[in-house]
């Protein structure tokens, strides 16, 4: 069976190194791997995955000197990196950030109770609505694109490492990339327990290797732009070829199941191995939404341009920018973009 071979024989097959990322899909070596037959067997899959994240950090504890950070944001790929750390003896500054809008929202609360239950020391760092237009122009003009995505996702990322310069913070730790292997937030469309849904588990997470794990993105030296020399100090705990290979050597139905509520959890392996390690129920079994929207960015930004838009007078002739539906503030956006004149004044 499977499930027989030692652990520490399995690990061998999904080797970890120190580097802060790895461009997967730029290795045509790396991308032609393919698991044969899956592991079906939760606590073989749950403590295999335990045993690379150990042996993730302390290979970039050993590559990256300095106390260590860690981007903190309540759902289950931060929190699983933080028990792992623990185990290890490690005691990371953890950070999470939020936006007013955001105050009060279960996920950040969860940043502060983890570190607070693990022993890490903790910042909370909240971006003032007011100000949060200047920090998108920040982003804006250090990577070069306004983005949706990539701006909201710079904001709370170039927040925290002006905190953690100032802390003299040496690597800090992120549970990117966790996502795209794991499908969290997605669904099959086959029964995950099948093989129709073991194929489409493949080709999906194959394809969104290719699109993220990858430098020719969008914006190819994304991160050099937004953190500039803390860049390799950015660790994608997830973003490796071993991971990569796990995610192709697990079957898709150990990431979906029921929790201990009865509700449906993706990415319930890597909860399973939370819970495996002794972290609390509260802290695993949540939903999180990802790090644009669970910080705040993308409320606060809108609001942003709802208030905006509200202080021009002819924009409240018929409704008030600031309630109407959000749909409505889009469209009297794209219609300002269309009024403004080009370099010949014509509008």
């Amino acid at each position: 069976m499977v499930s027989a071979i030692p652990l520490e024989q399995r690990a061998q097959l999904f080797p970890q190194s120190g580097l802060d990322v790895e461009y997967v899909a730029d290795d045509p070596t790396a991308m032609t791997f393919a698991g044969a037959d899956p592991i079906t067997d939760l606590d073989t899959a749950a403590d295999l995955v335990v045993t690379l994240l150990e042996a993730r950090l302390q290979a970039v504890i050993e590559a990256h000197p300095g106390p260590v950070g860690l981007m903190l944001s309540g759902g289950i790929d931060s929190i699983l990196i933080a028990g792992v750390a623990a185990r290890l003896g490690m005691a990371p500054h953890a950070i999470t950030v939020i936006t007013d809008t955001a105050a009060g929202r279960p996920d950040d609360l969860r940043g502060a109770e983890v570190a607070a239950h693990l022993g890490f020391g903790h910042d909370v760092l909240r971006l003032n609505v007011d100000r949060i237009a200047d920090a998108a122009r920040s982003c804006i003009r250090r990577i070069g694109t306004w983005e949706l995505w990539e701006i909201t996702s710079a904001i709370p990322n170039r927040a925290a490492f002006d905190r953690f310069e100032e802390l003299g913070t040496g690597p800090v730790l992120t549970g990117a990339g966790s996502d795209a292997l794991f499908m969290g937030g997605a669904a099959l469309a086959a029964d995950p327990g099948s093989d129709a849904g073991l194929e489409e588990f493949r080709s999906t997470v194959t394809a969104k290797v290719h699109s993220n794990f990858t430098r020719r993105r969008l914006i190819p030296d994304y991160y050099e732009r937004l953190l500039g020399p803390s860049a390799e100090q950015f660790i994608q705990v997830f973003q490796t070829e071993g991971f990569w290979r796990l995610a192709m050597s697990i079957h898709p139905a150990l990431l979906w199941r029921p929790g201990p509520d009865g509700r449906i959890y993706d990415k319930y392996l890597l909860r399973y191995a939370g819970a495996r390690i002794g972290l609390p129920p509260e802290f695993v079994w949540t939903a999180k939404a990802p790090l644009q929207v669970s910080s705040g960015v993308v409320g606060a930004l809108a609001e942003s341009a709802r208030t905006d838009l509200a202080r021009d007078d002819d924009q409240n002739t018929y409704a008030d920018p600031l309630t109407e539906p959000i749909e409505h503030t889009a469209v009297r956006l794209f219609l300002r973009s269309l009024s403004v004149t080009d370099g010949e004044g014509t509008p």
